[in-house]
């Protein structure tokens, strides 16, 4: 290297032995403002500014059919939905007293506006939706719409008025607490006024149910009437006809001389409910909180968290109990945590890896300071930034205590080695500094140049993926600054300016332990990585002779890689999925039961499944448990003891649990692993219909599982939902009804109020607002005969039978009624013999194109099993992106097109150790594997940099190709092994670590890097060389034809 270019790159390392002081004050204003900076930055679980691109609106009606819910509510709101902009796809699913519309958005969608537009389409669809809904509500699937706090209140039944003594001590209070935006609650039921009619009484006094919710309804009101002047004051004029207490209704007249009293009982009392809610064995209620969006999630759930456990004091809850189901806060600091104690042990290693190494405590001291030091200016960076710290942030920097004193690592090694080559102190730091400056400069750029693809792409891989690069660019970036400022004035001021001096100014006792230390350190290394270095040293000499049989070899290796760990036939195979199977911090268990169950039944059922668990809470390690069902479906959910006890597996206990479950005839379970779960098996081929009718997809679905059975290498049919059940369908007699003055309309009011009841306004009482229900009683209700007596009111006021303008009769119906853009779908899952599975799809697939369906009914795209979601393929087109970008980057460094492509060869060596552990490990290559593929492909080609690099210089200096190849081999043995090691321990812990309690686990990511990085730096040392020959031989002869040609061209024009 000539000395001016070695002076220009050592002006950073002459500057810091120069300006000492400047360069302390530096450092001083560094440790102060980033400890500011780091006492400062907040905490979250996720980071700011995340909005998913998908939100629901959800309905209840209490004990509405599916189809009515589909015709009433979920249609409605799905016309409205569709016109928000933005939208992409709408589905829909309907059933028994509850409704529910998904939407999609593009890309690129702001979020914020679409919630907006939403809220106001779900507005309009209110005005045609029934007056008795109970509920509409909108999820956001971003920060805000999980709740910062969850928790259950379980209510003694000795308690007469358990909503208002909760909504008083416990919901009101946490309302009140600062940062908190909402609180909803799921089972607390308040007392209503019942009004239950008498259906003799009420027909002998000639009153039917529809005319007395019609007169009730109106009787109960407050209306604006418009304004009047007294005394020079102009007053507004309300005109109030309000109920103030249940005498007040009791006594009011129904008909001449007949009280409502008379013909009805009006009672005080809580209502009916459609579902079941426990938790540890007692009724409970689900209390959830959210907070606002600014406010700080630790601060905020600590508060609840202080209010909920004071509860446990008050004297006016005595019998009311309380147990925590989610506290976010305690998730947040779990899973930092988690990652944090992980970066700990893997600082250690690395530490010790270091001091292996340089076997000198200062100087694995001074580089082992380079990671706390770029990691306090990464997380400044990241404060004024404006930026959380998250569990993608903290990611980031654990991710960095690897990489981080790689820089530090190779000028250390490089200044030692010229000191101990008899270069003076001073120009050792300079000279070592300097000599790779613009190798560790280009190598930390083709790290951080790796997130500029993610820019490019969508989805929100993207918004995880720019979260997780600032901590890592910031912090790469500061190890640059530390390597080439701080490095060199530490080890100047640590070194002794001679051998001599050294030895006068040691401790005898100290000097004689670290010699010993140092001898037993030497002969560890000479025995292992000595050995080792001199026998690839020997093999790159061989390789380089016979440079074909190496590569014989990679590609017998990449092939064997393909055929053993990537054949998606093999049931081992590795795949790239998008979710990894692995432990959390509880389960949840869905039973879905026959239609004909009734809630009684269902409870009985449920409270048998309690007594399983609460028999086994303790061999499952379980914190607690909560079930909720309806008559038909219901939910099991159980968490985890915090720390989860050793030897228990979330798998393992759903597993032991499914065996212990009381069965049940026509039953069906479904668990969160997707193994258990029959229709996402990949064994299973997926029909789908789509039509207008439920009712005729059912038809077509039933037709269709006879005809699938027939083909060869199909072993059975799954249904995606249950054998429809028998609905009652009441036809109107319209001929008859219209001579009789009957609306259609007033006929199902009729029964809906008989049956379900009628919401009437509420009326207030003891400052509250009570809610008012009409209906008939139970024993007038329940068989079909007494529905056909219902009288409805004709047009001259008289009234007739149900049973004269109307006939029954049973009708198949669909209990889950789905709908995919605006048509409904109806799924047919198929499950298919081992080991034939494609050539039975090839058969399913010919035959459905060769079906003639009815007119409106059409076969659609069956979800693939195993595809991969869109945020996979945007990070694989970023890997690639990546890739162009390194090289273009690599070209800069070198002057040259041709010798990048010489280090390229790193990234496919390090994808076959990465396929390798994750079969070795059975793991698939997850979301946060995908995010570990593309880091490792900005650091896996660092070491292959630093070794052409030096190559380069050495053949500058005057050696020969082959001679230049193998000294640089040799000399950089020592600190790429240095930085591979250090790398690769740093992500051991985070591997071997366990799950956090959000359910995050690092193990695919952790895999990733650590069989990349082993599999790149064993390879590197040997293929890179022999590429760089090989390409090198490729430059000359092309560089000589075109000298030829050149040549010939003033020849000819001569001869000319």
């Amino acid at each position: 290297m000539s000395p001016r270019n070695l002076e220009r790159e050592s002006l950073l390392p002459r500057f810091s032995l120069e300006r000492r002081v400047t360069v302390l004050v530096l450092l001083a204003s560094i440790l102060v403002v980033g400890a500011v900076a780091t006492l400062g930055i907040p905490l979250e679980l996720i980071p700011r500014g995340f909005s998913s691109p998908f939100l629901r609106v959800w309905a209840t009606w209490s004990d509405a059919p599916g189809q009515e819910v589909l015709d009433k509510v979920t249609l409605p709101l799905e016309e409205e939905l569709s016109t928000v902009s933005g939208l992409e796809r709408i589905w829909s699913f309907s059933t028994t007293g509850f409704g529910q519309v998904g939407m999609t958005f593009k890309s690129r969608t702001d979020m914020d506006v679409a919630y907006r537009e939403v809220r106001d389409r779900v507005e309009r669809a209110k005005a045609r939706m029934p007056d008795d809904l109970d509920r509409v509500m909108i999820h956001k699937d971003d920060g805000s719409g999980v709740p910062v706090y969850m928790f259950g209140v379980t209510v003694d039944p000795e308690v007469t008025d358990p909503y208002n003594l909760i909504q008083n001590e416990i919901i009101l209070p946490i309302q009140r607490i600062d940062g908190v935006a909402n609180v909803e609650n799921h089972g607390l039921e308040e007392k209503e006024i019942l009004i239950e009619l008498d259906r003799e009484k009420a027909e002998a006094a000639g009153l039917n149910i529809w005319q007395l919710g019609q007169e009730l309804a109106g009787d109960n009101f407050t209306l604006a009437s418009g304004t009047v002047y007294s005394g020079g004051r102009k007053l507004l004029l309300r005109s109030v006809a309000k109920y103030h207490s249940r005498e007040e209704l009791e006594n009011r007249l129904v008909a001449p001389s007949v009280r409502l009293g008379d013909v009805a009982e009006v009672e005080y009392d809580l209502p009916e409910s459609n579902y079941r809610a426990r938790a540890m064995s007692r009724p409970a209620i689900a209390v959830l909180v959210f907070k606002e969006g600014d406010a700080n999630t630790l601060e905020v759930a600590d508060r609840i968290d202080a209010v909920v456990q004071s509860m446990k004091d008050n004297p006016r809850l005595e019998q009311i109990g309380t147990a925590t189901f989610f506290n976010q806060a305690a998730v947040i600091r779990d899973s930092l945590s988690t990652l944090v104690d992980s970066g700990k042990i893997g600082a250690v290693f690395a530490l010790v890896v270091l001091f292996f190494f340089l076997r000198r405590f200062r100087m694995t001291l001074i580089v082992t300071l380079s990671i706390p030091l770029s990691m306090l200016i990464g997380l400044t960076a990241m404060y004024f930034f404006g930026e959380t710290l998250n569990v993608i942030s903290l990611l980031g920097l654990m991710i960095s205590v690897g990489l981080l004193v790689d820089n530090s690592v190779v000028v250390a090694e490089n200044i030692f080695r010229l000191h101990r080559d008899g270069v003076p102190r001073r120009e050792a730091c300079i000279r070592g500094a300097g000599e790779i400056s613009l190798a560790i400069i280009m190598a930390t750029l083709t790290t951080i140049i790796v997130f500029l693809p993610v820019a490019l792409v969508e989805g929100q891989g993207q918004f995880f993926l720019l979260r997780l690069a600032l901590p890592i660019s910031a912090s790469l970036i500061a190890s640059l600054l530390v390597a080439l400022v701080f490095i060199p004035l530490s080890v100047y001021l640590t070194l002794p300016p001679s051998r001599g001096a050294a030895r006068r100014h040691e401790n005898a006792l100290a000097a004689r332990l670290q010699r010993r230390i140092q001898s037993a350190l030497r002969w560890l290394y000479d025995a292992t990585l000595g050995r080792l270095n001199h026998g690839y040293t020997r093999l790159l000499a061989l390789f380089l002779n016979r440079r074909l049989d190496l590569f014989i070899g990679i590609a017998l290796a990449a092939v064997v890689t393909s055929a053993v760990v990537f054949d998606a036939e093999r049931p081992r195979a590795v795949q790239i999925v998008d979710v990894q199977d692995e432990d959390r911090g509880g389960f949840e268990v869905d039973v879905q039961l026959p239609q004909s169950t009734t809630l009684e039944d269902a409870e009985k059922y449920f409270r048998s499944v309690e007594k399983v668990l609460e028999a086994k809470k303790d061999d499952y390690g379980l914190e607690g448990y909560f079930i909720f069902h309806r008559a038909t479906y219901g939910e099991i959910q159980g968490w985890f003891k915090s720390p989860k006890p050793e030897g228990i597996s979330p798998r393992a206990v759903v597993e032991a649990f499914l065996e212990e479950m009381p069965e049940k005839a026509g039953a069906r379970v479904y668990t969160g692993d997707r193994r258990n779960n029959q229709e996402e098996k990949a064994q299973n081929f997926v029909a789908r219909l789509y039509g207008d009718d439920a009712a005729q997809l059912e038809e077509v679905a039933e037709s269709l599982e006879e005809v699938f059975l027939e083909v060869d290498g199909v072993l059975g049919v799954q249904r995606a939902a249950e054998r429809p059940a028998d609905e009652l369908g009441l036809v109107v007699d319209r001929d008859r009804s219209q001579r009789l003055g009957i609306n259609p309309e007033v006929v199902a009011g009729v029964v809906g109020y008989a049956l379900r009841g009628r919401a009437l306004p509420k009326f207030y009482a003891d400052g509250k607002e009570i809610p008012v229900r009409v209906r008939f009683e139970e024993e007038d209700r329940e068989s079909l005969d007494l529905l056909a007596d219902f009288q409805v009111p004709t047009g001259d006021g008289e009234s007739v039978s149900l049973a004269s303008v109307t006939r029954a009769h049973r009708l198949p119906v669909a209990n889950r009624i789905f709908r995919r853009d605006k048509q409904v779908s109806r799924s047919i899952s198929l499950e298919l013999e081992e080991g034939r599975e494609e050539e039975t799809r090839q058969r399913l697939n010919a035959l459905m194109a060769n079906i003639d369906l009815p007119e409106g009914v059409r076969f659609g795209e069956p979800p693939q099993t195993g595809a991969q979601s869109e945020d996979t393929k945007n990070l694989l087109f970023a890997a690639g992106l990546s890739i162009i970008f390194i090289y273009l980057l690599m070209g800069f460094l070198f002057e040259s097109f041709i010798l990048p492509l010489s280090i390229l060869p790193t990234i496919p060596l390090a994808f076959l150790g990465v396929g390798w552990i994750h079969y070795f490990f059975g793991y698939d290559i997850d979301g946060l594997g995908m995010v570990g593929l593309v880091l490792l492909i900005g650091v896996v080609v660092n070491n292959g940099i630093v070794l052409i690099d030096y190559v380069n210089r050495l053949r500058g200096d005057g050696l020969s190709r082959r001679e230049a190849v193998l000294t640089a081999t040799d000399r950089r043995f020592r600190p790429i092994m240095m930085t591979a090691l250090t790398t690769i321990c740093g992500m051991v812990p985070l591997t071997a670590g366990g799950t956090s309690s959000l359910g995050i686990s690092y193990k695919s990511f952790g895999l990733t890097l650590i069989g990349g990085m082993t599999t790149a730096t064993v390879l590197t040392l040997l293929v890179v060389p022999v590429v760089y020959t090989l390409l090198d031989d490729l430059r000359r002869i092309v560089a000589a034809v075109l000298g030829r040609a050149a040549r010939r061209r003033p020849a000819a024009e001569t001869a000319g």
